[in-house]
């Protein structure tokens, strides 16, 4: 007598579903275009920073997105309506936060007698994965920038567009160190920085800031909150920052204006950055003795 095949109840494939999206990091998302009615998944909403007792709506989930990916996400919304049309976008995500992330917004519409019936789809925070990105476009094209450099100066402007441009620290300010490597001077601070954070003070090397003790160190740093940093300085809106050195020739520094606001990867991406400094830097000074000589 053949044995009857268990079968999952509705609530433990939901669970099961619910295990995967989190293990997965993947949200799932439906939108009803007859009754205009969107349904995220747990998942989904964390992604975007809703609760998950939230409703949202579509307007509500493309808001969180930057300013200039709103009218996209759109277009590809009404086009996969209207003709049938999947897709695939990666859009950058506007949170409190001033350091960027990026999510992946995935569409496959389905069709019934030529008519767009339902949208189904998934959403993936693919900001690690943009930030690898981010650093072989450093290595591609700070590395031949640097190369070009003739001067510190022009060095601390590169580091400061690379920061903001490639890997997104819009709040960036390069500090190198002076002939008596007795003071870090600010060379270049972002538009940004300047705006939340004021003008930029020079660091003695031997005062007790973050800034100078990554310089003495050599070792790069994040501060979770600025509430805990023991020194006088203001940092204005900044609650939070990375340093990282430039070799022996000074620090990059990056702060954003909630707390905890960086992790690991956004300090290895700028201790890229501040290699690549150091290298040209160097590289510059050795061309200046060579013509001395």
């Amino acid at each position: 007598m053949a044995r009857a095949v268990p079968t999952a109840s509705e609530t433990e494939v939901d669970q099961l579903l619910a295990s995967l999206q989190r293990l997965t990091g993947i949200g799932v998302w439906s939108y009803d275009v007859s009754r205009e009615e969107l349904w995220w998944s747990d998942e989904a909403k964390r992604i975007h920073g809703f609760d998950a007792s939230a409703t949202p709506t579509v307007s509500d989930v493309v808001e969180q997105y930057a300013e200039g990916d709103q009218d996209e996400v759109l277009a590809y919304l009404a086009d996969a309506i209207e003709h049938g049309e999947s897709f695939s976008v990666d859009v950058r995500y506007a949170s409190e936060r001033t350091t960027e992330r990026s999510i992946r917004l995935a569409c496959e519409p389905l069709v019934e007698d030529g008519r767009t019936v339902d949208l189904h789809g998934v959403v993936q925070d693919v900001t690690d994965t943009k930030r690898q990105e981010q650093r072989i476009e450093i290595l591609r094209r700070t590395s031949q920038e640097l190369r070009n450099a003739s001067s510190k100066a022009e060095v601390a402007e590169i580091l400061a567009d690379a920061a903001k441009n490639v890997l997104g620290l819009v709040n960036t300010t390069v500090r190198l160190v002076d002939e008596n490597r007795s003071m870090l001077q600010t060379i270049e601070a972002t538009e940004e920085c300047l705006e939340r954070a004021g003008d930029r003070p020079n660091y003695s090397v031997s005062e007790d800031t973050p800034a100078a003790r990554t310089y003495r160190t050599g070792e790069p740093v994040i501060h979770a909150n600025h509430e805990h940093t023991e020194d006088d300085h203001s940092r204005g809106a900044l609650q939070s920052g990375l340093y990282v050195p430039i070799g022996s020739h000074g620090v990059l520094s990056a702060g954003d204006v909630v707390v905890s606001a960086f992790e690991e990867h956004d300090l290895e991406a700028a201790s890229l950055l501040g290699q690549l400094g150091a290298e040209a830097i160097t590289r510059i000074g050795w061309v200046k003795r060579s013509r001395a000589i």
